[in-house]
């Protein structure tokens, strides 16, 4: 069984993998498959693949895996909170929000701070909406919410049918992971500045 975390991205779903290392007979990662163009779904069987990136590539997961021998997971988180965090790191060398207001939304012009967050929020509220629809006529999938985390991942351990260590699991669940190196530096100097002067770093 392949089991895919199916996210926006900055909710939770470097934890979310931490904790799947502790899931018996799978192995788990975070985008493992980054850089990669040639075979960029190609996961091995018995594993759990968490990447923000997956949702681009719904219609060839859909072909690839059959429901049977498949598991998804929908990782959601409060929406304005993920919209605000990647407006954050809108200036990152790769951030899927930037790109997604230059390269599918097509404007040009470098954004003032309100429209980076308004296309933030659209790109948050894309994702949701297709991975959604993406879901809706299957069975084989579960919901977990940073906001009930603990709780949601366990439901979805028994909904998928795996086993694993639990008070591991609670560990790791509990000791919240983030790939954000701003989010990471927030009390140092270098991202108050950033944050004081942020339109500075739009482009």
């Amino acid at each position: 069984m392949r089991i895919f975390v199916l996210t926006t991205g900055r909710s939770g779903s470097t934890t979310f993998a931490e904790a799947c290392t502790h899931i018996e007979g799978m192995t788990s990662g975070h985008e493992t498959h980054a850089g990669m163009i040639k075979g960029r779904l190609e996961y091995p069987d018995n594993h759990i693949e968490s990447d923000n990136r997956l949702v681009w590539f719904l219609g060839t997961l859909d072909q690839m895996y059959d429901d049977e021998n498949t598991f998804y997971v929908h990782l959601t988180r409060d929406a304005e909170k993920i919209a605000l965090s990647y407006r954050d790191r809108w200036q990152g060398a790769i951030c899927v929000a930037r790109h997604f207001y230059h390269g599918i939304l097509m404007c040009r012009r470098k954004p003032d701070m309100e429209s980076a967050l308004d296309t933030c929020r659209l790109l948050v509220d894309t994702v949701h909406d297709n991975v959604t629809f993406f879901l809706s006529r299957r069975q084989n999938w579960a919901t977990v919410r940073m906001e009930s985390l603990e709780e949601d991942f366990f439901k979805f351990m028994d909904a998928a049918g795996v086993q694993g260590d639990r008070d591991k699991i609670l560990g790791a669940l509990r000791t919240v992971k983030s790939g954000n190196k701003y989010a990471r530096k927030k009390k140092g100097l270098l991202y108050k500045l950033r944050s004081l002067y942020s339109s500075r770093f739009l482009r």
